[in-house]
């Protein structure tokens, strides 16, 4: 059995949503990949985004840094 984490935040500046993503990324030596190269493969992952979900009309988030499992 594994154990995952998962956290959405959303913050009002970039200068905010990048230390969290440090403070993650600080972390990264402990993400896991299960199951690797089987369909079910399933990779932890940490991204930074930019959302434009607030705005109108809306759009997709823009991926500005992502690290993934290997």
């Amino acid at each position: 059995m594994k154990y995952r984490v998962v956290v959405s935040f959303i913050c009002e500046s970039e200068e905010t949503a990048r230390r969290i993503y440090n403070a993650a990324k600080a972390l990264s030596h402990f993400m896991l990949t299960i199951r690797r190269g089987e369909p079910a493969e399933e990779r932890s992952f940490i991204i930074l985004e930019r959302c434009y979900h607030d705005e109108d009309p809306t759009k997709p988030c823009e991926v500005i840094e992502q690290i993934t499992s290997t």
